[in-house]
């Protein structure tokens, strides 16, 4: 909008900032809130903006010359042009031409906004603001007297600095007093993000096509079909299957909660395929996060800083092999060929095999590269370069890439940049939810933006904060008396605390216990979860640390609460695994059957420690690195026995076949299974409620600290 203003009359760029403060005048008192159907400016004050006294930014005016003694052929008026409006005042913002450096002037009015005379003012030249204009479109309007003027005017300035009164009423300044002056660097700054977006999220298209930003989203979506022959339009079929299209909207945040681009999909509704008709395979290998984290921890160790970089519309580029066709996008329909359709060449968001065919082609070309495919983790590829290492790992469109020397980065963009449309490379800084800061030390892994969404969402912004998730005694159990609260609610606080434990392994147990009961909640448990988001408010700062220089072994915790389930009396298996100090994978889970015993139940949380010990593994081959003997250590000397000793007892006989594969991998000596003290047991975290005490002290032992501990 402002540089349409600015080219409307060949406006100088340097009233940039007049020219975006005008524009947000505007918006004001135009703009229709989507819902309310009221302007942002009606909201506030209350009642209708009055607009007549509205000019166009940039035209000619001119200003009235008063209490000056003229001859009798001197000019009453001075050239300028419109600038905008005063923010405390009826007043207008003009540049007048004569004045030269101090030619940006607020002119005051005596008399209706509306009116296109000139207006009267006195004029003092030194310093005063105090000029009037008058918008009128022609000269003739004005009381004008020829004297000989200068040759030609004063030059634009390339800065103008408006000097405004001192000891200006206190009971007329609009806004925040201490907050200070908007100066045009922080107006620029905020100008970075809102200034061509839309904050608002279209619920139908109707809504979008009525917003100029969005329209602007959706025409670059399809021009991105036109890019990547996406479709042909085509004749409708007479007996195949065509499927429907539709518009979503969404906005693209920073880690810092602020706009930075309207994004528009067109997706098709893949609901309605036809399987055998319309696709065939749709599974497409997704990341897990534990091996994210595996990357973290690897490149802080080996001290290689990571990027990342986002492919634009990335399914857009995977080719599909069978016949589809799609109706137009709503709002674009062809007014010629209405009754057509298009014939799809490749992959659209929202077919079921869209995923798969974006993989293939990103693959099959990473390959032709010399990139070498994870035997375990299909979504890791590496390359070793003499002395150097290339790793990249792959979450749909967004890729996480680093390598030794950063050369090989700069040429894996240039080669990325060459075969795709990319949208965004820059240092790794926010993936997938996570706020990643590379330090000197060190890598910091938190979610402090989501944890403040979650409390505002639920709305305990002004909840107290407490110092751990769960009481000691927090056990639940079903509480059939109890009164039922709202599924969805409570079913919602559990989703978005799983997803928060990425990076917080602190409260893993006290979400999964609460996750058990989302059959049938009850108000003793809506008060447990709630617990959760208040401890954490109290600890919003902490997160993952992964330092540098730490010794890259890899160790595995296995713990267990024997009976912990108050509901069916099954023991609660925890475990840790950490590449030298950095934790990357952690759980708690309930066990699928009862345990006779103690023994019992930390023998199976061992046998389950010992899959993600191997799965680790395998995953680290691809980096480069092999163990041949991997420490799993567990507080129980029965459990480690029955580990170590073949034989069949009385009391293991009933153990599930499936638990007894731990014998086979410590026999191996793949697994070296030790005992610890329970005092230095860090998987305990994992199994029951702790005091205070004893919970810090094991959070900080997994490395879980505050961020201004890391500074």
């Amino acid at each position: 909008m402002a540089r349409t203003m600015l080219d409307e009359y060949s406006v100088s760029d340097s009233f940039w900032a007049e020219a975006i403060n005008t524009a947000w005048h505007a918006t004001n008192r135009l703009y229709l809130h989507r819902l309310l159907k009221k302007t942002s400016y009606e909201l506030i004050v209350g009642r209708k903006p009055n607009v007549a006294h509205f000019r166009v930014f940039g035209c000619k005016c001119y200003i009235y010359r008063k209490s000056v003694r003229l001859t009798k052929f001197e000019s009453r008026c001075d050239e300028g042009f419109f600038l905008g409006y005063a923010s405390n005042s009826k007043a207008y913002q003009v540049y007048n031409k004569n004045k030269g450096d101090e030619g940006l002037m607020r002119a005051m009015k005596n008399m209706s906004i509306g009116d296109v005379k000139p207006i009267e003012v006195e004029d003092k030249p030194s310093t005063s603001t105090q000029d009037e204009p008058s918008t009128s479109a022609s000269p003739s309007q004005a009381q004008v007297e020829v004297e000989e003027e200068k040759a030609q005017d004063p030059p634009m300035p390339l800065r103008i600095h408006t000097a405004l009164s001192k000891d200006h009423p206190i009971d007329q300044v609009l806004g925040d007093i201490s907050k200070g002056v908007q100066t045009r660097s922080r107006v620029a700054s905020i100008c970075e993000h809102y200034s061509f977006v839309s904050c608002l999220e279209p619920k139908h298209v109707d809504e979008a096509l009525c917003d100029p930003d969005w329209m602007n989203a959706m025409h670059e979506e399809l021009n991105n079909f036109a890019r990547n022959k996406v479709w042909t339009l085509v004749e409708r079929p007479r007996d195949h299957n065509v499927i429907g299209t539709k518009w979503i909207f969404r906005n693209k945040q920073d880690e810092n909660g602020l706009v930075v681009r309207n994004k528009a999909r067109l997706v098709a509704q893949g609901f309605t395929q036809v399987e055998g008709l319309d696709f065939g395979e749709t599974f497409a290998p997704i990341v897990r996060l534990e091996a994210i984290r595996i990357l973290l921890a690897f490149a802080s160790c080996f001290d290689i800083k990571l990027f990342q970089m986002d492919v634009k519309s990335a399914f857009l580029n995977g080719e599909i092999a069978e016949l589809v066709f799609v109706e137009q996008p709503p709002g674009f329909e062809d007014p010629k060929n209405s009754n057509h359709v298009y014939k799809l060449s490749k992959a659209l968001y929202g077919l079921k095999q869209a995923p798969r065919a974006w993989y293939e082609r990103l693959r099959d070309f990473l390959l032709s590269k010399d990139f070498k495919i994870g035997k375990v983790d299909t979504t890791l590829f590496t390359k070793i370069i003499g002395d150097d290492f290339f790793v990249c790992q792959i979450y749909v469109d967004d890729i996480i890439f680093g390598s030794t020397n950063e050369v090989f980065c700069k040429e894996f963009d240039d080669m990325m940049f060459r075969e795709f449309e990319m949208s965004m490379i820059e240092e790794l800084s926010f993936f997938l939810g996570l706020q990643i800061k590379q330090l000197k030390d060190g890598m910091f892994v938190s979610q402090t933006k989501y944890i403040k969404d979650l409390l505002k969402r639920f709305g305990l912004e002004d909840a107290k904060p407490i110092k751990t998730p769960m009481a000691t005694n927090g056990h639940l159990d079903l509480d059939e008396g109890g009164k039922l609260v709202d599924l969805k609610l409570y079913r919602s606080m559990i989703g978005s605390l799983l997803y928060f434990t990425v990076s917080r392994p602190d409260i893993m147990f006290s979400v999964c216990m609460c996750a058990r009961f989302q059959a049938a909640p009850k108000e003793c448990h809506l008060v447990a979860v709630k617990r959760i988001l208040r401890y954490l408010k109290h600890s919003s700062t902490i997160g993952l640390w992964y330092p540098k220089g730490a010794k890259f072994k890899l160790v595995g915790y296995s713990d267990s609460d024997y009976a912990g389930c108050k509901v069916d009396r099954k023991s609660t298996s925890g475990s840790c695994q950490m590449l030298g100090r950095s934790l990357v994978s952690w759980s708690s889970k309930k066990q699928n059957s009862v345990a006779l015993s103690t023994a019992e139940a930390e023998y199976v949380s061992a046998g389950s420690c010992c899959a993600q010990l191997l799965w680790m593994k395998q995953t680290l081959l691809d980096y480069g690195i092999s163990f041949t003997k991997t420490l799993l250590l567990c507080d129980n000397d029965s459990a480690i026995k029955i580990a170590n000793n073949p034989v069949q007892h009385s009391r293991t006989k009933h153990i599930d076949i499936r638990h007894h594969f731990l014998r086979d991998h410590v026999a191996k000596c793949d697994i070296v299974i030790s005992h610890i003290r329970t005092e230095d047991q860090l998987a305990d975290i994992f199994t029951k409620p702790l005091d205070e005490t004893r919970f810090c002290k094991l959070r900080n032992e997994l490395n879980v600290i505050d961020f201004s501990n890391v500074v």
